[in-house]
């Protein structure tokens, strides 16, 4: 069936417009639709803020209604609840997403709130005609799947679950089906399975679903296969759960039905092949126990597991051997003329951003927090979009791409264009590279990223990402890039300083990658202030050496960091010079303006002598890590250069 126009504007009331689901949905609608809509939130300034810092780009269209759905009435204004009465269509969304939610607490935000919004549909449907009533609530809610026998039964089963959280999301779905018939209005009832991260960039900020799977395999809590092969974890990207709420928001005659968005059991990763993706990723162990039954885990969680782990028995509730009836949802995708996406393409992107997200972080961040995250190819980049050609720039070790964000949120503030900064390959929120060499991969992955950006760009590297900037210059092959190298760093290592670093590197790797995660954030911090010749207040050395410390939490991280330690101290043959390799470059690359700036009290390494002569250099008396340290001015070097190309070719003091 075909959507048409109809000449009734659509008003929609919407609760849960603030939640992982609703910010997507109410962006989608603003961008796709025409509908007006009245969102029920706490706090105004509140709402407008977090739909802002979406990517919601006008609110114009939208009235924001102050109330709660655990509270009587809604906690409504007279005024407002009139207003609301003029709505045709009801996306109900709201509710917490905490599987350790209290049953008092649970029972007023979903019992409680479906007898409220059952009862502002009622009055709708009596003064007006209520067009369509739209419920989220989980896939593993027992109605709507299969005959009224098999609901009984599965009811039953409810029941003697632990989970107030989902016994009380469930109730509100009988609920408001029984009222809904009673009453005579059009219900759909939208089941999403584990909601995670749209596409491309896959952010799951929602961290209580496979967030606890992917931090229990992180921390070596994962060692069985939970349930077996016949078991899985349905997964659905919160893109595609909104586009079917607006679909079904503007279907005009709608006829309801119960959606169960999941994919067909046998087309979906079951729990073996699913945890295989997770370790590589994660960078750990498969799992070397075989399969144990769900009960026998749920039950060694529930005698301290739980408390050991951080992992709540609640959660393996979502992993099943159920078969899900998804007629119904695949007839409602091919009116909307698509079809069901194989999560196994986006699982290396969730992975990377839930591993990221549950990382220790510092807790007075002093960085900007403004930036925008997108995707090129495989690596993630965050920035400021602008006007103008394009500043790209790499980290080094122990940072991520948050680590320049202060230079980069300068640098945009200097020169307006867009800035992006990027997480390595492995790194940060980037998957790793599926190249057996560590070096080659981190190249490969940088060259396809800037493939998807074809127009003149300035990109940057600092230390190791210098050297993985020039590379992939070298190998694209592209005249429009200039090239600006920060204390490049690759086979121009101080070797007196470092015996006992190499030495080191020589064991086994995952020896190293311990050995690496087993130092102190103290030893980091007294690291970075050895490396700084200026003066640096304490706090920022010291968020520096928690960053570093909790980057290396991550498995992923840690052996990212270990692979190109490795390619710095023993990859390179005495013959064969890197930076005698990819220092012509101003040879080979005709648009090429090569900058080098360098920072004279770095005790790491020396200058790449190697380096083909033709390139602008500029030293200050920093050490390694003053694109972190002094982004302020390197920002000003980076503008100086960029918009005076004859700069003098001679050595520039700074």
């Amino acid at each position: 069936m075909n959507q048409t126009t109809n000449l009734e504007q659509t008003v929609l009331f919407m609760t849960g417009s603030t939640g992982f689901i609703g910010k997507e949905t109410v962006k989608q609608l603003v961008e796709k639709t025409d509908v007006h809509m009245l969102l029920l939130v706490r706090s105004e300034q509140r709402a407008r803020t977090v739909l802002e810092s979406y990517g919601v780009r006008s609110l114009e269209r939208i009235t924001f209604v102050v109330g709660d759905l655990s509270v009587q009435g809604l906690g409504l204004a007279p005024r407002d609840h009139k207003r609301i009465r003029e709505a045709n269509v009801i996306l109900h969304v709201g509710g917490t997403m905490d599987i350790t939610l209290e049953r008092e607490t649970a029972e007023k935000i979903f019992r409680h709130g479906a007898r409220e919004i059952a009862q502002l549909a009622e009055d709708i449907q009596r003064s007006g005609g209520l067009r369509h009533f739209i419920h989220v609530v989980g896939f593993m809610s027992p109605y709507g799947q299969g005959s009224e026998q098999e609901e009984q039964i599965n009811i039953n089963h409810l029941h003697s679950q632990e989970s107030a959280y989902e016994e009380m999301k469930f109730q509100a779905d009988g609920y408001i089906r029984e009222h809904a018939k009673q009453n005579g209005y059009p219900l759909s009832v939208v089941n999403p399975s584990t909601v995670v991260g749209p596409r491309p960039t896959g952010e799951t900020e929602q961290t209580g679903g496979i967030g606890l799977l992917i931090g229990a395999v992180q921390k070596g809590f994962m060692p069985v296969v939970p349930g077996g092969s016949s078991y899985w974890l349905p997964l659905v990207e919160n893109d595609v759960v909104a586009e079917t709420l607006v679909f079904l928001t503007k279907d005009d005659s709608p006829i309801g039905g119960t959606y169960a968005l999941l994919a067909r059991k046998e087309n979906s990763p079951n729990m073996k092949e699913l945890l295989h993706i997770l370790t590589k990723q994660l960078d750990v162990p498969k799992p070397a126990g075989g399969a144990l039954p769900l009960s026998w885990i749920q039950k060694l969680l529930n005698v301290g597991g739980t408390r050991i782990s951080g992992i709540p028995a609640q959660s393996l509730a979502f992993i099943t051997d159920r078969t899900f009836q998804v007629e119904e949802t695949e007839g409602l995708l091919k009116r909307m003329g698509r079809t069901w996406p194989d999560i196994r393409e986006q699982l290396p992107f969730i992975t990377a951003d839930l591993d990221y997200r549950l990382l220790p972080k510092p807790e007075a961040e002093h960085i900007p927090n403004d930036y925008i995250r997108i995707r090129r190819g495989n690596l993630a980049m965050l920035g400021w979009e602008g006007e103008g050609e394009p500043w790209v720039i790499v980290h080094g070790l122990l940072q991520c791409a948050d680590d320049l964000l202060p230079l980069g949120s300068q640098l945009r503030k200097l020169t307006g264009n867009p800035v992006w900064i990027v997480d390595l390959a492995g790194f940060g929120r980037s998957p790793v590279h599926q190249s057996r060499d560590a070096f080659t991969g981190q190249v490969n992955a940088l060259v396809d990223a800037l493939g998807e950006m074809q127009f003149p760009i300035k990109l940057v590297g600092h230390s190791v990402g210098a050297a993985i900037a020039a590379a992939a210059l070298k190998q694209s092959g592209r005249a429009d890039i200039r090239l600006a190298l920060l204390q490049p760093a690759a086979d121009n290592v101080n070797e007196g300083n470092n015996g006992r670093l190499k030495q080191m590197l020589r064991l086994p790797r995952r020896v190293v990658r311990t050995l690496l995660r087993s130092k102190s954030q103290r030893s980091w911090a007294r690291m970075f202030s050895i490396d700084s010749s200026v003066q640096i207040k304490g706090s920022i050395v010291d968020r520096s050496a928690q960053r570093a410390y909790g980057y290396l939490r991550s498995p992923r991280i840690a052996g990212a960091h270990v692979d190109l330690l490795r390619w710095i101290h023993l990859g390179h043959k005495q013959e064969l010079s890197f930076w005698g390799q990819y220092g012509n470059l101003e040879q080979t690359n005709n648009a090429t303006d090569l900058l080098i700036v360098w920072a004279d009290k770095d005790r790491e390494y020396h200058f790449p002598s190697k380096l083909k002569p033709g390139y602008k250099k500029v030293d200050v008396p920093h050490g390694h890590y003053f694109p972190v340290f002094q982004f302020e001015q390197t920002a000003e070097i980076l503008m100086n250069w960029a918009e005076n190309s004859h700069m003098n070719n001679d050595r520039q003091g700074y």
